[in-house]
């Protein structure tokens, strides 16, 4: 069961120009069977999702409400962005990840580290995630799949995954149409929502999948006309 577990939508998120109802049919075009709507420190509401799905009229597609959490500590160092499931509020942005990952897992939700390992443009040191920070937190997961990743940074997710002893997730964190299901998470088992989703993450029930030529980009374009190469591969992944 593929999902894609990182996507913003315009609706709750500034930087992304992906309308909703549009996002739903491109997920089913390129063989998704789940997304996550991962707003910046908003949840989406579940009768808000509903209403989504009755206006795209994509009825067999799962849709998991989660959020991405910017998290710092004091005086403002940053922790790294944090994905969230099962927790039922938006958390915001202005919390410590120990926080974020204390209320999470005490409703029995999951904690996902968000790119941590991808480097800040224009040669700045850094990351835009977690860094080797991520080993001080209790995450459930990271993502070892992310299309911002290059080799080194692909090379030091696969060993904190293995360190950690935790889930390794792919997604494609879409802010714009054409990206989205380029990187994903291939479950093992059905997951039918949110609880499922949780339990599936902490059993490491998955892999993640990268449809990238390894730039962040797809293989062949989307608009040319023809199915891109990611769209091409994912109508063909069979059922699991």
């Amino acid at each position: 069961m593929d999902i894609d577990l990182h996507i913003h939508t315009n609706r709750y998120s500034g930087c992304s120009n992906i309308d909703p109802v549009k996002l739903l049919k491109k997920a089913k075009a390129v063989g998704l069977d789940g997304i996550a709507l991962t707003e910046h420190g908003i949840r989406w509401g579940d009768e808000q999702i509903e209403q989504l799905r009755r206006a795209s009229g994509v009825g067999d597609l799962l849709i998991i409400p989660g959020q991405e959490v910017a998290c710092y500590w004091r005086h403002g160092r940053f922790q790294g962005e944090f994905l969230v499931f099962g927790y039922p509020k938006s958390l915001g942005s202005s919390r410590s990840a120990e926080e974020v990952i204390e209320l999470v897992h005490a409703k029995g939700g999951v904690v996902i580290a968000a790119h941590p390992f991808k480097k800040f443009r224009h040669g700045d040191e850094g990351f835009y995630g977690a860094g080797k920070q991520l080993y001080d937190f209790r995450v459930d997961g990271l993502e070892v799949e992310h299309p911002d990743y290059d080799a080194e940074a692909r090379a030091q997710a696969a060993e904190a995954m293995t360190a950690m002893g935790i889930a390794g997730t792919g997604a494609s964190d879409s802010h714009a149409l054409h990206t989205v299901g380029i990187c994903r998470t291939v479950f093992e088992r059905p997951v039918n929502g949110v609880a499922g989703l949780c339990e599936e993450i902490r059993a490491g029930r998955l892999k993640a999948l990268n449809l990238t030529n390894g730039r962040g980009v797809p293989v062949r374009p989307s608009g040319s006309g023809e199915p891109s190469a990611c769209e091409a591969r994912a109508a063909a992944l069979p059922p699991l």
